[in-house]
C-alpha cells in the first residue's frame, strides 16, 4: 500500500465531521488498492433515498422497521456469513456490496446507515463475537441480529448468546454483562474493532508488513494507548525494524514510566537501542 493510501485512510479515520459509514469505506483501502470509498458512500445513501421515497410520514416505528428488513434483505438480497473465509469479501463494504453477503459489523454499519435515513434511531451494541443493532422503539429497546436476516432478539436469546461465551460467568455477572452490552458501544470504537480483527487475521497468516501497516492506523487513531504502542513494536521487531522498535518502546516509558511492565520494558529499549547503533 502506497503512502498516500495510508495518508488518506488516516484523514477519513480522524475526520470528526466523517460518518461511520465513510470511515469504514476507508479501511478497504488497506486491504483492495483498487476499492473506491465514494462510490461505496454514494451507492448506500441512493439506496437509503430510494426507501426513503417509500416511506409515508405518518409511518410507524415499526412498519419503517419492517419495510427496511424487506428492502435491505428480500430486494438488495443482503444475508449474512461467517468470516472463515477470506476476510477482505465478508468485511471489506465494497466486497460485501458486491456480493451482498458479509460478516455481522459489515452488515451492521450498511443497515444503519439505510435505517436511519428513514428516521430510525439505530446504534450498535458489541457482543461478544458479533455486532448487533439496537432500535429504540416506543418506550422499548428491540435488539436486531443483520446477519440473521434482522431477527430480533428476546431477553432470553441474548442472555443465551452471553453465557455460552463467558461459561465461567456465573447469572449475575451475565445480567451485568448484557446491561453493559445494550448500552451501546460509541461509534468510533467500530473502525478499532475492524482493524484489529483485520491484523489479526494478518498476523494469523504471517503477512506481518500487512498488519504493521494495520497497526500503525490502530496507533493513529489511538495515540495515548500503550498497548498499541507495545504491539507495534513487536511487529517492528519481527521485521527487524529496531530502531522503529526502539522509538515505539521509548514512547511507551513516556507514557507511563512507573507501570508494572517498565522494567521490562527498558531492558528490551535498550538491547534494541543499542543494536540499532551498531547497525549505524
Amino acid at each position: 500500500m502506497s503512502s498516500l493510501d495510508v495518508h488518506a485512510v488516516s484523514i477519513a479515520l480522524h475526520n470528526p465531521d466523517s460518518a461511520l459509514l465513510e470511515s469504514v469505506a476507508a479501511l478497504a483501502q488497506l486491504v483492495d488498492h483498487d476499492s473506491r470509498p465514494d462510490e461505496v458512500v454514494r451507492t448506500v445513501r441512493g439506496w437509503a433515498q430510494r426507501l426513503c421515497g417509500r416511506i409515508a410520514p405518518d409511518a410507524s416505528v415499526l412498519n419503517r422497521l419492517r419495510m427496511l428488513n424487506f428492502f435491505f434483505f428480500q430486494e438488495l438480497g443482503f444475508h449474512g456469513e461467517h468470516s472463515s473465509g477470506d476476510w477482505a469479501d465478508a468485511g471489506c463494504l465494497h466486497r460485501v456490496i458486491e456480493r451482498r453477503a458479509g460478516i455481522a459489523v459489515s452488515l451492521s454499519i450498511l443497515y444503519m446507515e439505510i435505517g436511519r435515513a428513514i428516521g430510525l434511531k439505530l446504534s450498535a451494541v458489541e457482543f461478544p463475537g458479533s455486532l448487533l443493532v439496537k432500535l429504540v422503539c416506543t418506550g422499548r429497546v428491540l435488539v436486531i441480529d443483520v446477519s440473521d436476516r434482522g431477527a430480533t432478539l428476546s431477553l432470553q436469546q441474548l442472555q443465551s448468546r452471553l453465557a455460552a461465551a463467558c461459561s465461567d460467568a456465573d447469572e449475575d455477572e451475565t445480567v451485568g454483562a448484557l446491561r453493559r452490552c445494550l448500552r451501546g458501544m460509541p461509534e468510533g470504537d467500530i473502525p478499532v474493532r475492524i482493524l484489529r480483527a483485520l491484523r489479526e487475521r494478518h498476523q494469523a497468516a504471517g503477512r506481518w508488513t500487512e498488519a504493521l501497516q494495520v497497526q500503525s492506523q490502530l496507533v493513529r487513531l489511538l495515540p495515548g494507548d500503550r498497548r498499541e504502542l507495545l504491539d507495534r513494536a513487536g511487529l517492528y521487531e519481527r521485521l527487524d525494524c529496531t530502531r522503529a522498535a526502539a522509538l515505539d518502546l521509548q514512547a511507551c516509558l513516556h507514557l507511563d514510566p512507573d507501570a508494572p511492565d517498565a522494567g521490562a520494558i527498558r531492558q528490551r529499549w535498550a538491547r534494541l537501542h543499542a543494536l540499532a547503533s551498531r547497525l549505524n
